[in-house]
């Protein structure tokens, strides 16, 4: 009985603290989250722009299925832990419940910190990436020398730093908003996400398959797509001898294209029967951008064969900008140079780039007010706007490691380098996960009393502890293969290594001196963080 009363006490807390948070977000709405924090535009390009450059000659439809495949049991991971604590920054809540506080708090300290300078780094892509390169279509296309000036001044430092500042200001707007009006904003960005991309299909499907050498000698010099290959190889590049281990190498980047189908999870306190919507969410948002991605890679190759796209994504990353174009939109453009059907993609891309970090600062902000609720940082950034419903202090501390991340980009740093994220995100998700694998053993009371979904058993063995095993191999694995495969493990360098490393310590410094503060207050963290929040809903709106 004691442990009940406990456990009740800490539900009424946290539904004091966290009042004017409410359940808005069904499966429509996990899944409209899911897909624009995967980015139908930013990682849309990077099947052509990265992976296929990193290992030349790799089958692109191999990487993404099985990366997708890996990511449905990593998302039922993520989708039962938010069942079983269906509260902001579930993940946190089970780390530190079920395994250890200090580790807990550390990886959620992370997450939250790296995630906010990416965020600021996507924002810096915008004018560093998305505006030049879509400047630089618009004056191949149209002839215009004006608009290539306009690219370079964009991709300036001064250009990246003042573009950058007024994307992170209107992001931050645009995520005070209640979370119903969040998802309407989400929602329509996703519609012209798609529109842009219905654009895309029909202007390389609209042409004959030998449509694109003429279309590309056309705008980048006569004679000049029969020369790819033959550059790229000048320049080192070496086609794949082996591609099954590459195919497991890229799975990395698979991650990295499809993160943040699981993000609902994080904020699963604002999530209507959770049970059901975080699984179907995340399931159906990783599928829907599997599909978009593989019809649009098995489009390309009706145009132009793996290796010439190789070729492109090597050039582009050796630094051959004068001759690389490795964007799909520019492919799409050069053979169907509409100004209007490319101004219509344009706009998607960045609008749905702005969504992208939207939903960043959207789920930081609420493991931070999951911190808050234990007393792990200071009072009052707990902080909900009683009309607004929205954690605005907890969403503009994320804004202000956003804008460090801006500037950080603008003058070169490594700090936000996204691939390095990935690869710290791996890490501090070991321990939710393992939390969750063992959770069936390490707190039997808690499971013999959860909901169905966290009970399923095979026989004698839970279904969580099966799914759970398969994503910790998966984790373990990307970051073996991130050491194994040079392509991969040469980006992360001893200084990343460090980087992180750093930043995890500092979680631990943070929660035992926050430990030691509140003790000497009469208060303790162990007390505050001793039980399992009871899956009971809040109110609905």
């Amino acid at each position: 009985m004691a442990g009940i009363s406990a456990g009740a006490s800490f539900v009424q807390r946290s539904l004091t603290k966290g009042r004017g948070l409410v359940r808005v977000v069904g499966f429509l709405g996990a899944a409209i989250f899911g897909i624009q924090c995967i980015s139908l535009s930013s990682s849309g390009l990077l099947p052509f722009s990265t992976v296929a450059g990193l290992w030349p000659g790799a089958n692109l439809v191999s990487i993404l299925t099985i990366a997708m495949i890996l990511c449905l049991f990593h998302a039922y991971t993520y989708a039962v832990m938010g069942t079983l604590a269906p509260y902001s920054g579930a993940d946190y809540v089970v780390s530190t419940r079920v395994l250890s506080r200090p580790l807990g708090f550390a990886a959620s300290w992370t997450l939250v910190i790296f995630s906010a300078l990416v965020a600021g780094s996507l924002i810096a892509l915008i004018p560093q990436s998305t505006i030049p390169t879509l400047l630089r279509i618009l004056g191949t296309v149209t002839n215009d020398s004006s608009l290539l000036e306009m690219a370079a001044s964009a991709a300036s430092q001064d250009g990246v730093i003042l573009i950058g500042t007024i994307c992170t200001v209107i992001a931050f707007v645009g995520t005070i908003l209640p979370a119903r009006t969040i998802q309407r904003i989400l929602g329509g960005g996703l519609v012209l996400g798609i529109a842009g991309w219905g654009i895309l299909y029909y202007q390389m499907l609209s042409v004959p398959t030998s449509a694109f050498p003429a279309a590309w000698d056309r705008f980048m010099g006569a004679g000049s797509y029969g020369l790819q290959i033959t550059l790229a190889a000048a320049n080192g590049m070496q086609m794949v001898t082996n591609p099954a281990s590459v195919t497991l190498a890229g799975l990395l980047v698979g991650f990295w294209i499809f993160y943040g189908y699981f993000i609902p999870t994080f904020f699963a306190g604002e999530v209507k029967k959770p049970g059901r919507n975080l699984l179907a969410g995340s399931w159906v948002s990783l599928i829907f951008t599997w599909a978009i991605f593989i019809g649009a890679t098995m489009i390309l190759w009706r145009l132009v064969p793996p290796q010439w796209l190789s070729a492109q994504s090597y050039l582009y990353q050796t630094g051959q900008t004068e001759t690389a174009m490795p964007w799909i939109i520019f492919y799409a453009a050069i053979l169907r140079p509409n100004i209007y059907l490319v101004g219509v993609v344009s706009l998607a891309w960045v609008v749905t780039l702005i969504n992208l970090v939207q939903t960043y600062f959207m789920y930081c902000s609420r493991i931070i007010l999951a911190w808050a609720k234990d007393g792990l940082v200071p009072f009052g950034i707990d902080y909900v706007h009683p009309t607004l419903r929205s954690p605005m202090l907890a969403v503009l501390i994320v804004a202000v490691l956003a804008q460090f991340g801006v500037t950080d980009a603008a003058q070169g740093g490594a700090l936000g380098s996204q691939l390095n994220f990935v690869f710290f995100v791996v890490c501090a998700q070991l321990v939710p996960v393992a939390a969750m694998t063992f959770f069936p053993f390490l707190r039997k009371e808690w499971f013999e009393s959860a909901s169905p979904l966290v009970r399923l058993k095979v026989g004698r063995v839970p279904v969580i502890t099966i799914m759970g095993g398969i994503t910790l191999a998966y984790l373990l694995w990307l970051i073996v293969s991130s050491f194994l495969f040079p392509a991969v493990g040469g980006t992360l360098r001893a200084g990343s290594l460090v980087i992180f490393a750093v930043m995890f310590g500092s979680g631990l410094v943070w929660y035992f001196m926050r430990n030691a503060y509140m003790r000497a207050r009469g208060r303790s963290l162990a007390q505050e963080m001793s039980t399992m929040p009871a899956v009971e809903d809040e109110a609905e709106a």
